[in-house]
């Protein structure tokens, strides 16, 4: 296991008084030298080894931690803050959905791809219901699984080629057409509906009762997940896919 500097620890959404660490405004990866941080959740010790290596040795990737559990995987996340987990979907004590959930629970959330020899619609849909980016079989080609570490890294969703046509049946399901942008926060959910009514950072601040910089920093983090040019484009995405606020 690897034995890195340091890190911000990451706080729970709800119960938690402490002010939430900002991740960068840009992708992990894009525009910086920082590598990616990874965390592995992997309970077949030859497989999570051999992964860990294998992302170990790229320029741009950095292993943070290496465990065997679910309840294990939340906190190394906690201790760590991965820009990215790397969860196998059977694991002892909690298992890799479950787990996937407590993860995106986090404030900033931590980017999950699900590893798995699994290939069937029930866990394909919990994984995308739960939070995760991406869903790789672990028989993929090792430089698709670079791939995918790195585009779910950017906040952009990576799904097995072999699942595509399945996988667009369930982006067009009734429960993702009233949650379109998966890749996104609650509160990112939020603020991109607002933007699609054109409200200014400061109408959006003022709607969500929070600071004018945490709204711009929303608008950033939105405009790289979609991705989206601008925020008029951002906006008319949204409007595209029906997007509304759930209150008024």
């Amino acid at each position: 296991m690897h034995h890195p500097r340091p890190a911000r620890r990451r706080h729970h959404r709800a119960g938690n008084p402490a002010v939430p660490t900002a991740r960068h405004s840009h992708p992990a990866g894009a525009m910086n030298t920082r590598p990616i941080t990874v965390l592995i959740a992997e309970d077949h010790p030859v497989f999570l080894d051999g992964l860990a290596a294998r992302l170990s040795a790229t320029e741009d990737m950095r292993v943070v931690a290496t465990v065997c559990t679910g309840l294990q995987a939340a906190q190394a996340a906690l201790e760590h803050s991965p820009d990215v987990a790397v969860l196998d979907i059977e694991m002892p004590d909690q298992d890799g959905i479950e787990t996937t959930r407590q993860l995106h629970r986090l404030e900033p959330p931590v980017r999950v791809l699900i590893l798995t020899v699994h290939e069937d619609d029930q866990r394909l849909t919990a994984a995308m219901h739960a939070g995760a980016l991406g869903y790789l079989s672990k028989h993929a080609e090792p430089a698709t699984i670079l791939e995918a570490v790195r585009t779910v890294a950017r906040g952009a969703m990576f799904f097995d080629p072999r699942l595509s046509d399945r996988i667009r049946a369930r982006l067009s399901s009734d429960h993702l057409q009233r949650h379109p942008f998966p890749q996104l926060t609650d509160r990112e959910h939020q603020v991109l509906a607002l933007l699609a009514t054109n409200c200014s950072n400061q109408a959006i601040a003022q709607r969500l009762g929070i600071s004018g910089k945490t709204a711009r920093n929303h608008v950033s983090a939105i405009l790289a997940k979609l991705p989206a040019g601008d925020r008029a484009l951002a906006g008319q995405q949204a409007r595209n896919a029906g997007l509304t606020l759930p209150f008024h």
